[in-house]
């Protein structure tokens, strides 16, 4: 399995709406990863071979264009082998700019077909276009055209803006904290969240702060105090919950697998057999 990303900043419309864009291909071998909550979703398109997320004890195979992300626990996917797909990834208060829907109406623990959300004409299309495109610049041409045809400016929220800064650069991590700041009450953040993130207030904190976690280096006991204190947790046992939960293995088991801890950014840690009970 290979992880490539595409420099999506190069157009100047994708610079604007995406966090990343990503080719993933796989070879003669069927491989499993593991998706972790990063607060992160994004629109998957299939090119070659087919893709399987694990869900009620067993495989379901996935559209070839589909709406992924915003999950708040590990999810294991299988991708057949000759395969390849590009995702385009947002922060989600950018993708619903583009849909006419709630994003409330998308799967939580599975994949939304993405021609439910938009025109199947213009979706089959770009899957061909991108398929033939000869370089990285036709790709983002042809993402960048499909995104105008359904951008709705109008739909832009600078609270939303401001909460995300709020939670992911200054550390609050209350609602009632968050709300204060942006002057409105609990109930309407959670009503703006609901519509516009598909999660609510209290559900993006938590995968801000295991997302967070991840990345930190822990060496000992104290560690593990120092980062429960950065993330503004109550006590060890909270974020020992909140992190098993998510992730699947106690924060003790994540930091002991070097192949998990390693390297934040290295795409191969999250193979399917980095989460073996060790």
């Amino acid at each position: 399995m290979k992880y490539r990303l595409i420099a999506h900043h190069l157009n100047q419309f994708t610079s604007q709406f995406l966090l990343d864009l990503y080719e993933l291909t796989n070879d003669e071998n069927e491989t499993i990863y593991a998706c972790v909550p990063n607060g992160e979703i994004g629109i998957t398109l299939i090119l070659s071979g087919e893709s399987y997320i694990y869900v009620n004890e067993k495989w379901e195979k996935q559209p070839h264009a589909s709406i992924y992300g915003l999950i708040q626990k590990r999810q294991f996917i299988k991708l057949s082998k000759n395969f390849r797909e590009i995702t385009i990834g947002f922060s989600p208060f950018m993708l619903q700019l583009f849909l006419k829907e709630s994003m409330s109406c998308l799967l939580k623990d599975n994949a939304t077909d993405l021609s439910f959300l938009f025109d199947k004409y213009l979706v089959e299309k770009l899957i061909k276009d991108i398929s033939t495109a000869s370089n990285d610049l036709e790709i983002l041409v042809h993402i960048s055209l499909f995104l105008k045809t359904s951008l709705c400016i109008d739909k832009y929220d600078k609270r939303l803006l401001t909460a995300d800064k709020l939670i992911t650069v200054s550390n609050i991590h209350n609602v009632e904290d968050l709300s204060f700041r942006l002057n409105i009450s609990s109930t309407s953040l959670r009503n703006i969240f609901k519509d516009k993130v598909g999660i609510s207030p209290k559900d993006f904190i938590k995968i801000d702060r295991i997302k967070k976690a991840l990345k930190f280096k822990l060496e000992d006991e104290d560690s593990l105090t120092q980062l429960c204190y950065q993330l503004n947790y109550f006590d060890q046992s909270h974020f020992i919950h909140d992190f098993k939960k998510s992730i699947g293995l106690t924060p003790k088991k994540y930091f002991q697998n070097k192949q998990l801890s390693f390297d934040f950014y290295n795409y191969a840690r999250w193979r399917y057999d980095s989460f073996v009970e060790k």
